[in-house]
């Protein structure tokens, strides 16, 4: 009899977790689950407005993706872009984590003005630098022309040249993922920083030797989270380039943007899906790599 009312018990506990769970598992499916296979299905079909033939492009959508030269050039601009500016904002990023970490007076203070960036919504600071980088009435080409440098006053957003560095420059804004490096920083035992003083190491032997292989797991996870936001630009391209000049700064999410604008889904969805590939590969070697690494610490 006991058995009984316990075993009623539980069915009704698991009737009632599943009532409970069931609206997010029926939005999971409608918003996530099937736009996804519906996308995957739609890189081997021919769409058009009107209708969608199903499986009648075969592979035929790849090998447009492959051979097109928008998407070499967007894959090309994308994997360069996401290099540097991985590289500069990791170390811009990591200078500011141990800069932080030394500061004893004034700490939160300090912390608190480096954090505001984040608050500026993301389109509303490119719009600022929209206004500060315009060629005629931009702020830094004012102050440049008035301190008699008028030979550096460019184009930064519509010359080929200029372009990528300039988004580049314009996208380290707010310092990168210094927060989270700074909390590896100070989860580092600070015995070990106060032996390493006792046998007379510097500080540039203490960086080597003891922050950055404590901090290694910190940077894996970041680096790897830098590196797919800087794979998936969009924003900047779309307030301040629109991918131009003449395709100087297309990248990949841009790209599906403008195929989507043009009606071009099936185009679109594979581009989409062959960035996927990229981005799931680099997230299986670096789990591959962390894994390594910490196996042979």
């Amino acid at each position: 009899m006991a058995r009984r009312r316990r075993w009623d018990l539980e069915r009704r506990q698991a009737r009632f977790a599943v009532a409970l769970t069931a609206p997010a598992g029926v939005m999971l499916l409608a918003f996530i689950a099937y736009p996804v296979v519906y996308s995957f299905f739609l890189t081997f079909s021919h769409f058009t407005i009107r209708d969608v033939t199903w499986f009648a492009a075969g592979l035929e959508n790849y090998r447009s993706v492959v051979a097109d030269p928008d998407f070499l050039t967007a894959l090309w601009f994308t994997l360069g872009y996401t290099v540097v500016w991985v590289a500069l904002s990791m170390g811009l990023a990591l200078m500011i984590g141990v800069l932080l970490q030394q500061v004893s007076v004034g700490a939160t203070f300090f912390r608190g003005m480096l954090f505001l960036p984040t608050v500026v919504p993301v389109t509303m600071g490119f719009l600022m630098f929209q206004w500060i980088l315009d060629p005629a009435n931009g702020i830094l080409n004012y102050v440049l022309k008035e301190a008699g440098l008028g030979g550096l006053a460019l184009n930064w957003l519509s010359d080929r040249s200029t372009v990528f560095g300039t988004l580049v420059a314009v996208t380290l804004w707010g310092f990168g993922p210094w927060i989270l490096l700074l909390a590896g920083l100070l989860g580092i035992p600070k015995e070990l920083y106060e032996a390493a003083r006792v046998d007379g190491a510097s500080f540039g032997r203490e960086f080597v030797y003891i922050t950055l292989p404590q901090l290694r797991p910190t940077l894996m996870v970041v680096t790897t989270l830098q590196v797919i936001t800087g794979l998936k630009v969009f924003v900047p391209i779309y307030v301040l380039t629109s991918g131009g000049p003449a395709n100087a700064s297309l990248s990949l999410y841009f790209l599906v943007f403008q195929k989507i604008n043009q009606y071009k889904l099936a185009y679109a969805t594979t581009v989409g899906w062959v960035f996927t590939v990229i981005v799931t590969a680099f997230a299986i070697m670096t789990a591959v790599a962390f894994r390594v690494k910490r196996d042979d610490a």
